[in-house]
């Protein structure tokens, strides 16, 4: 009880640090940046006590299921966001990662469980080690993302390229919004699992389950054109580039994140064959999770060439870090949606 507490006044904390975020920027107002960074570091307190004592009760690392990696990456998302702010003073940056956090929180909050025995193989410190690099990765392509976005919306502005910082905008909330619309739908689902002929589990849906999904999507779809709209409107004047960070600051930081990613995502990827290799007798099974993580990898793999040895900067660079968080949440959560395989363990 005393955890599920913990876990609703973050996410509350995180709601209220949300809406300073955005009055911050919208109002260049250094009271609400000053109190929503004293706000975030109660709610990442408190977050963190409700994952220590989740760690102590089960036994193990707290990323096993969908709630607890939600959870872990939210917490993340605020502790880097905290020490992006701190060191390089880019508070515009809280638009996009504070209210991600907040999601990721209240999605891990709702489908919160009481701890459960898992499978054996997941009481291991291979866990910590694996899910956390790759956790840890997914929290700087955001990083990267946010800094990308701002980037592209700052340099629009600068060129009075209004429309297309419109478009920008409302296309990204759009598709960011109709997915966790549809991801929402998936929680609300009940489809049947199985095993195919090559063992691997898969997802049998109903009709009935693919109309909540499809509730999912649209009510995401509806509700994110509204905000993406709001949204829009609001950065494509020309006043909102005082609100945001030089170019090359904001160019520099999503290179930075983008390089961490990399590492740690290959770590990850590493420390999988690895932990694979003792439990299952195989480096590499082929399953839908490693394919699409290895892709993830490769792309911003690419990324990086493209940025040293073609000098793709600035705009190339950034719509490249905006394409790749597609490619993590589809490797996060949307693999999960429809090709559990091995790594469903929820």
């Amino acid at each position: 009880m005393f955890e599920q507490i913990l876990i609703g006044l973050t996410v509350v904390i995180y709601l209220g640090s949300a809406a300073l975020a955005a009055a911050e920027v919208a109002y260049l107002s250094e009271v609400a940046g000053a109190v929503c960074v004293r706000l975030l570091q109660v709610g990442f307190a408190v977050h963190t006590v409700s994952i220590i004592l989740r760690w102590v009760e089960v036994g193990r690392a707290p990323v096993a299921g969908m709630a607890e990696t939600l959870s872990f990456l939210s917490w993340m998302l605020v502790l880097i966001f905290l020490l992006v702010r701190w060191r390089y003073q880019v508070g515009a940056a809280g638009l996009i990662l504070v209210p991600g956090a907040f999601f990721l929180s209240a999605i891990g909050g709702a489908m919160y469980q009481a701890p459960q025995a898992v499978q054996a193989e997941l009481m291991s410190p291979w866990l910590g080690v694996h899910v956390g690099l790759n956790l840890v990765a997914y929290a700087a392509f955001a990083v990267a993302f946010s800094m990308s976005l701002l980037y592209v919306v700052q340099e629009d502005i600068l060129k009075k390229r209004y429309q297309g910082v419109r478009r920008l905008v409302l296309g990204l909330v759009v598709a960011l919004g109709t997915g966790l619309g549809t991801y929402v739908g998936y929680l609300m689902a009940d489809p049947t699992i199985f095993e195919d002929y090559t063992g691997h589990r898969v997802y049998g849906y109903s009709q009935g389950d693919w109309l909540l999904i499809g509730l999912g999507a649209g009510t995401g779809l509806v509700v994110s054109l509204i905000a993406g709209w709001a949204a829009a409107r609001g950065a494509a004047r020309p006043s909102f580039a005082n609100r945001l960070p030089a170019l090359y600051v904001l160019d520099q930081l999503s290179s930075r994140s983008i390089v961490l990613g990399f590492v740690l995502l290959g770590t990850g990827i590493l420390s999988g064959a690895l932990w694979a290799q003792s439990v299952w007798g195989s480096w590499w099974v082929w399953d839908p999770k490693e394919v699409w993580a290895l892709v993830a990898w490769l792309f911003y793999g690419a990324y990086l060439v493209f940025r040293n040895l073609a000098n793709w900067r600035g705009r190339y660079a950034a719509f490249l870090a905006i394409a790749g968080l597609f490619f993590i949440v589809l490797a996060f959560l949307g693999v999960n949606l429809f090709f559990p395989g091995r790594h469903d363990f929820n």
